[in-house]
């Protein structure tokens, strides 16, 4: 697996976004393989970056209705009660595959709050603050983008909270 400076795919929705807010980022991809599992391990090795400045993110809702993004290192679990709790919610599940593919027009391995084709609301672990900028998903599979968290702040509907656990 390697990296590549930038994308050789078209720009995506998330790209584009970035580019009309004026927001500086950087573009790489790698070869997508979730078969292999630990796929955000294998993308934090392929663009050579430590794994603690990859982010996933997750789809889901607050109490069966109000849709959410999440954005957590790739090495950690969602800690849904505090997902909810930072979203002034009870609950928090992750939304089906399907669903977040209608929502967002993006598909599952590739879905970032980046414009996405319905906005909905990111918390964003703390950790991330520790890092001058995160690589999140670019909208594709296989394509990752990096920007800084202070830049997040001002482009997204954005709280920042503890939301995860250590993966055990």
């Amino acid at each position: 697996m390697t990296a590549t400076p930038t994308a050789p795919q078209a720009p995506t929705a998330a790209t584009r976004f970035l580019e009309a807010s004026g927001i500086p980022h950087e573009v790489r991809s790698y070869a997508y393989a979730p078969e292999k599992g630990h796929i955000g391990e294998q993308a934090a090795t392929a663009i050579g970056e430590p794994r603690e400045a990859v982010f996933k993110t997750l789809a889901g809702k607050i109490d069966r209705k109000r849709p959410f993004f999440a954005l957590i290192p790739v090495d950690d679990r969602a800690d849904f009660k505090a997902i909810a709790a930072a979203m002034g919610g009870k609950n928090a599940k992750m939304m089906q595959p399907g669903e977040a593919h209608e929502r967002t027009g993006y598909v599952q391995g590739g879905t970032t709050p980046l414009g996405s084709q319905e906005p909905f609301p990111v918390v964003l672990d703390e950790s991330a603050l520790k890092q001058p900028r995160i690589w999140i998903n670019a909208g594709a599979q296989g394509l990752l983008v990096a920007v800084s968290p202070e830049d997040l702040k001002g482009l997204l509907d954005l709280t920042i909270a503890p939301i995860t656990q250590p993966a055990g």
